[in-house]
């Protein structure tokens, strides 16, 4: 389920990044703020988020869970405008770092809604569905993916469920599966037996029993949840409007009976947002939102039959948006809530019914919406949200400890997803990211997908070591088609062996990159001829394609020429971009952020139009990085980074150096600790110019021919 509660106030919702000549670098992610005073431990990584589905029809999510034994399970939808729909699923095996083929459960049918996933105690995994039928009437089905199987089992209908509505599926001990739904046996003749009914599947291969109506009249709102023990109970709005229209129906475990609907006080407020959650003991938790914008909630302690009473998430000031506490495991209550002062914070109640002091988790989180969070049987729980500028973001708890708040990726500022968490604080996430839409009209989705848990490197990739992960810097080398080949460093201090990345469009402009979005791999950077600005990342050791995992960081760059990277001047540990504005020649430095994208720090030169601007690296051996600037007659200057993100003024090192096609700062070619530069001349030869560590550069030592027939190399 996805939360939002949104509040128009009279404040500037989004921050700009704002030149003279424009905004530039829009839609770069700001970083978040810890709350404070807090302890966090590391940052849980994720992996870089990528599709599950083609770029073709409407593909809609429909959830992920995590199955007993660590299996995250996801089914979607597929369609194409108004024709025929499909229900696929896919599987990701715990520990794996990929997802299987996906695999088709049902085709051609006609108008696929109500899609619910369920996980069993037994490892398995349930999805059940609806189609309008040609008989006009909606016909409901499930389909199992049981343990270790690799194909989910032939459609079932739930033979009762017809003319239903809102049909939830929830598991139980052994297999067992209760739906339930909003409905009308005879529709057209009278509505004396509309209401909720129930229908129970006991085992595998045995046969649905007939529906039994546990509530009378309409229902709005359904929701249920099957505690461990076998406690099924449901949940439901009687009404659209008025107070006290909140109804709880329980079948205990053991029994066959219902119990009848038992109105529970909402607080004189009309019920939204119904939700329940049950534990494997039997605890169960109903919540809503309810009067003056505030979580209400009942809980029932594990063995008991008794509701307590009414309560609230505790606030004290006005909600801006709000999660669904959640039940732990061990039948206390965690709660997530965000003011309107943009602080998201957490507090956790007691099972005997006290509330720890609230905590601020994150300062200024400027969140839209919330997914779901989900909890694990060991107490690890995840959440993520989206902001206004597009960022998505995760906070993972495990063994009882906060990992900082993590930057995911780039999706729209409405984007809707879930998050399925495992043990250890493993956790899965899906969501559909738009892609526009067709000329019938029809909207085009694509299902992508992310996880933690992946291994970060313990060491950080060298710089500009994008091919093998070797430890060798490598050559990037366009052709004149747009064309991309990268040729690898090796213990020669020379560039040999070639990796294909695919052919680009020829307007681009790439910069190879450090590790912008912290996953332990060098990144990639693009500009396209509209100016918006991506950053590619591949896995660790492989090359960089048009088809890699990329996420857009800005837009409004056209502005701009020489983009430049050389490494960290601002002593922050991440990597930055030197941009010259192409009209004044002012060079302005952009610090990488914690998010992966940029935050401009400000002007750090000027008088810069007509040089050739080099990312030396660290070339004076004081681990800030450096530029190196060629004037038009030739001459050679290095500017001295001073980790405080601006540069020294010019030092000449060298002169004749007009007969340069291109300069590289390459990184440390010849293996001493000591960043090297290359050059191509204008006839094609390629040299290598070792650092000395202080400064300066040594002579040239040719290291290939041939060079000439390429347009640029980086």
């Amino acid at each position: 389920m996805h939360m939002r509660r949104i509040k128009i106030i009279g404040i500037a919702l989004v921050p700009t990044l704002t030149l003279t000549l424009g905004v530039v670098g829009a839609g770069a992610t700001t970083a978040l703020v810890l709350g404070s005073p807090t302890a966090f431990a590391a940052e849980r990584a994720w992996g870089t988020p990528a599709p599950l589905t083609d770029e073709r029809g409407a593909n809609t999510s429909a959830g992920v869970k995590i199955t007993t034994d660590g299996t995250a399970v996801t089914v979607w939808t597929s369609g194409t405008g108004d024709g025929p729909q499909e229900l696929w699923g896919a599987t990701r095996s715990a520990g794996a770092t990929a997802w299987s083929a996906p695999v088709r459960i049902v085709s051609d049918q006609r108008m696929l809604s109500d899609v619910h996933l369920v996980t069993g105690r037994d490892g398995s995994a349930t999805v059940s569905w609806d189609r309008f039928t040609t008989e006009h009437f909606d016909s409901h089905s499930t389909s199992t993916l049981l343990p270790g199987a690799g194909a989910w089992t032939a459609p079932a209908p739930i033979p009762s469920a017809l003319f239903a509505s809102d049909l939830m599926l929830v598991s139980g001990p052994g297999g067992r599966l209760t739906a339930v739904w909003n409905g009308d046996p005879t529709p057209g003749e009278d509505e004396s037996d509309r209401g909720v009914y129930v229908s129970d599947l006991t085992d595998r291969g045995a046969a649905w029993s007939d529906a039994v109506q546990i509530g009378v009249g309409y229902a709005y709102e359904l929701h249920a949840a099957a505690a461990g023990d076998g406690t099924v109970t449901v949940a439901w709005q009687t009404g659209l409007s008025g107070p006290e229209t909140l109804r709880v129906s329980t079948r205990a475990a053991g029994s066959a009976d219902w119990s009848a609907p038992e109105a529970i006080a909402t607080g004189g407020a009309n019920p939204s947002e119904l939700d329940v959650q049950a534990t494997a003991d039997g605890a169960t938790l109903v919540s809503w939102w309810g009067l003056s914008y505030r979580r209400g909630f009942v809980h029932r302690p594990a063995g008991s039959a008794t509701w307590g009473r009414t309560e609230y998430v505790p606030s004290d000031e006005t909600f801006n948006s709000t999660v669904v506490p959640r039940l732990e495991s061990d039948g206390r209550v965690t709660a997530f809530w965000e003011f309107e002062s943009g602080n998201l914070k957490t507090a956790t109640r007691a099972v005997d019914g006290t509330w720890s002091q609230a905590r601020t988790l994150v300062e200024k989180s400027r969140a839209f919406a919330f997914w779901n969070p989900d909890t694990a049987q060991d107490g690890s729980l995840a959440i993520m949200w989206t902001t206004l500028d597009g960022d998505l973001w995760s906070l993972v708890r495990s063994n009882g400890v906060w990992h900082k708040p993590v930057h995911v990726g780039q999706v729209e500022f409405h984007t809707e997803g879930s998050v399925a968490a495992g043990t250890d604080g493993r956790a899965v996430a899906v969501w559909d990211k738009e892609l526009g839409m067709t000329s019938d009209y029809y909207r085009i989705n694509q299902v992508w997908t992310t996880a933690t848990g992946a291994a970060r490197p313990a060491t950080p990739a060298k710089r500009r070591d994008y091919v093998g992960d070797d430890g060798f810097p490598d050559l990037y080398a366009r052709g004149t088609n747009g064309s991309l080949v990268v040729y690898q460093g090796n213990a020669a201090g020379k560039v040999s062996v070639t990796a294909d990345g695919g052919t680009w469009p020829q307007t681009s402009t790439l910069i190879p990159f450090g590790d912008l979005d912290g996953d332990g791999a060098n990144d990639t950077l693009t500009t396209n001829a509209a100016g918006d600005l991506y950053r590619h990342s591949p896995q660790r050791g492989t090359v960089v394609t048009p088809q890699a995992p990329a996420a857009k960081i800005g837009s409004g760059w056209t502005p701009f020429d020489g983009l430049t990277y050389s490494g960290d001047f601002t002593a922050d540990g991440r990597p930055d971009l030197v941009a010259r504005e192409t009209a004044t020649g002012d060079l302005y430095l952009y610090a990488g952020t914690a998010a992966g994208g940029f935050s401009r720090t400000g002007k750090i030169g000027t008088s810069w139009k007509g040089l050739t601007i080099v990312g030396a690296g660290d070339l004076n051996g004081d681990k800030h990085a450096d530029l190196v600037a060629r004037t038009a007659n030739g001459d050679l200057y290095r500017y001295n980074g001073t980790g405080k993100g601006t540069i020294s003024s010019g030092t000449k090192i060298g002169s004749g150096w007009g007969g340069m096609a291109d300069f590289v700062g390459i990184g440390d070619l010849t293996g001493d600790g000591k960043d090297d530069l290359l050059g191509r001349t204008t006839t094609g030869d390629l040299y290598r110019y070792a650092g000395n560590g202080a400064g300066g550069i040594g002579s040239g030592v040719k290291i290939g021919t041939g060079w000439k027939s390429f347009a640029e190399i980086r």
